[in-house]
């Protein structure tokens, strides 16, 4: 059965390295239980959790943009662990019975530190909360949940990048960029956000273009795109709502001239849709 599985994974890998740059996904599931060690808000509108394990020493990450799926207890049941022999993580949190089932959502590992077996993980609270955001909201010290590691999507730069993001996927835009050496190829940036949302600052040397969204999402990321265009560029990573991410790369592919395996992408979330 584990057999078929993997095999299963293999073949989705080949289809999804013909529409989009590669990703760097583990050979073998690794999960485990972990508690919270305190929490921090960073604005009003970031809250990060920082959770610890002993199994957190050894962790060790696959690119700055690592995600992982965060499994939330079942109110009535508490904590239940998917099989860690399957690889695909959604069919392994799906066959454990309904009334028992833990919440899946992904996030990004903010920061990792093994010499005190923590990790922070930064949540943007919003209007339209899911069951991450509302947990995140209410984490308090010792609680349980589980992680899923996942993988990273990420390549370091040689040539012209572009990257994107929305609010969601601020976390992991701020760790890639934390990531970079000072001195870097040329690298766009842009960070698309509501009127009200107030990012936290990032410790790194490039920082993203903030544009202030006033129309549909991706709007204000489309005219910048077109306004100065990147000569040449050899990735973009691509990640927020949906939409916003379809449209970016639709004009990367198409005005841009790239490849579809030079771009990244991932629709964290979807417009009208519970986030989280």
């Amino acid at each position: 059965m584990y057999g078929v599985d993997r095999l299963q994974m293999k073949l989705i890998d080949k289809v999804n390295n013909l529409v989009t740059a590669p990703s760097r996904r583990r050979e073998t599931p690794v999960q485990f239980r972990a508690r919270v060690a305190g929490t921090e808000d960073l604005s009003a509108h970031q809250r990060r959790v920082t959770l610890t394990a002993p199994e957190f020493a050894d962790f060790a990450v696959t690119g700055p943009d690592e995600y992982f799926g965060l499994l939330i207890p079942h109110p009535a049941a508490g904590l239940v662990m998917p099989d860690p022999g399957r690889l695909n993580t959604r069919q392994a949190v799906h066959r454990i019975g309904e009334h028992e089932r833990p919440e899946l959502r992904w996030y990004t590992v903010r920061a990792h530190r093994p010499a005190v077996c923590e990790i922070d993980v930064d949540f943007v609270l919003h209007e339209h909360a899911g069951p991450g955001t509302r947990w995140a909201a209410g984490a308090r010290q010792g609680d349980e949940v589980g992680f899923r590691a996942g993988g990273s999507g990420y390549q370091p730069p040689t040539g012209t990048q572009v990257l994107v993001a929305d609010e969601a996927a601020l976390p992991a835009l701020a760790a890639i960029l934390e990531s970079l050496p000072a001195e870097t190829p040329d690298l766009r940036v842009y960070l698309e956000v509501g009127p009200d949302f107030r990012p936290s600052p990032i410790a790194a040397a490039v920082q993203p273009t903030l544009l202030r969204r006033d129309g549909e999402h991706g709007d204000r990321l489309i005219e910048a795109l077109t306004a100065n265009p990147p000569a040449a560029p050899e990735f973009a990573w691509v990640c927020g709502e949906a939409g916003m991410v379809a449209r970016v790369r639709r004009h990367l592919l198409h005005e841009c001239g790239m490849d579809r395996r030079q771009v990244l992408f991932s629709g964290y979330w979807k417009l009208g849709q519970a986030r989280g």
